[in-house]
């Protein structure tokens, strides 16, 4: 897209609908199919890769992700509510999807109805959903030191046995995640590993053992190779975040987020009729102020950062305070051949200017992974 278009893109939607409006984030398949196959690289053939789309898929949709990823051979996804599944089905996709925790009982139908595995960390939760759906699906989780969902390495071994039992159960796998408490030790993650060693251990002299066994996301599987397993549970990786500065696997990422664009919706001179000039930072005499069609509803903080900028026409503009619900105001008085309808970047690349994932999540004051959870599900995408 030139900087001086003023058509608007067509949106992917629910259904193929065409949703013109005034936002809407770039989203890079092709960087999201590359991050794949640099992962897959690594790996072993017989290690599977199930890909973790939760929230929206980073919020680059979970659906359109899911497509991507099984066209490239992913074996199943793994999302954490049940609108994340029934987007990915909506795609026509039916390889294993698992529910992290999160949906309830009263989605059992729909879970039933969908080929879904839940996941059970505990007698009563297996027992619940057992009650609930005629062919109960699962993978248990066990918690090696996260102190979040999960059973602990001493009932674990109790909960497959009574799984393994049920004739309308069917275990497909176990799986732990590894402690991202800040107040983990350096050896902790090895600690984890050895209890899920001595797990596996347990349960293959029980015939226990499930066909699956998890334990790497992201980190993991760039820092620690033995935790490979059966299979891999990544997920930020394949938006281009690694979530380490110390990865073993040298692989090289592409951020899928490609562009966060706004547009022009009005623009004028400031003049002495609108009476006194704002006490606030960046406002003068005679300026040019612009207005943007997104605001902090749309994901930008709800207070602008000191030194944010936004790209008009190849140029960086200074963005004003305050932020409102939907709006935002740029300072173009630099950009005197602005025009209503331009394109605006928030963040990408216009011209010979660039605004980077690292600039925008510092500014916005958080980091990559928390730059792409900020991406708000009403705002359109636009796959390239």
């Amino acid at each position: 897209m030139h900087s001086n278009e003023h058509t608007q893109p067509q949106f992917a939607a629910s259904g193929g609908r065409a949703l013109p409006r005034d936002s809407w984030y770039e989203i890079d398949l092709g960087a999201i199919r590359h991050n794949y196959r640099q992962l897959r690289a690594h790996l072993p053939d017989k290690v599977k890769i199930f890909a973790c789309l939760k929230r929206n898929g980073y919020g680059c949709g979970a659906g359109p992700v899911a497509r991507a990823l099984a066209a490239e051979g992913a074996h199943g996804f793994a999302v954490a509510t049940l609108p994340d599944a029934i987007a990915i089905r909506e795609m026509g996709i039916g390889l294993p999807v698992l529910l992290y925790p999160g949906p309830l009982l009263a989605a059992a139908t729909t879970i039933e109805s969908l080929g879904l595995t839940v996941t059970v960390s505990s007698l009563d939760e297996l027992e619940c959903w057992r009650a609930a759906m005629s062919i109960t699906r699962i993978f248990v989780k066990v918690d090696v030191g996260f102190f979040r969902a999960g059973a602990t390495p001493a009932e674990i071994g109790k909960l497959l046995a009574t799984a393994h039992a049920c004739n309308n159960v069917e275990v497909q796998g176990l799986y732990a995640h590894l402690s991202e408490l800040p107040t983990s030790r350096p050896c902790a993650a090895l600690d984890q590993f050895a209890r899920l060693q001595r797990i596996i251990q347990e349960v293959e002299a029980s015939c226990t053992r499930p066909p699956i066994i998890m334990m790497s996301s992201t980190e993991g599987v760039l820092r620690y190779p033995a935790m490979d397993f059966d299979a891999v549970d990544p997920g930020a990786l394949f938006v281009g975040i690694p979530e380490t500065d110390q990865p073993v696997r040298p692989v090289t990422l592409r951020p899928a987020l490609k562009a966060i664009s706004t547009s022009l919706v009005s623009l004028k001179q400031i003049d002495a009729s609108l009476g006194p000039t704002p006490d606030l930072p960046g406002y003068r005499r005679g300026m040019t102020i612009g207005v943007l069609g997104m605001g902090w509803g749309d994901g930008f903080p709800r207070h602008v950062p000191a030194r944010a900028e936004a790209m008009v026409r190849g140029q960086r503009a200074r963005l004003l305070p305050p932020a409102h619900l939907e709006h935002l105001r740029i300072d173009l008085t630099d950009v005197p051949e602005a025009r209503f309808g331009d394109q605006v970047l928030l963040l990408g690349q216009q011209g010979k200017q660039t605004i980077t994932h690292e600039e925008v999540a510092a500014q916005w004051g958080t980091d990559l992974v928390g730059l792409y959870a900020q991406l708000r599900d009403h705002v359109p995408r636009v796959y390239a």
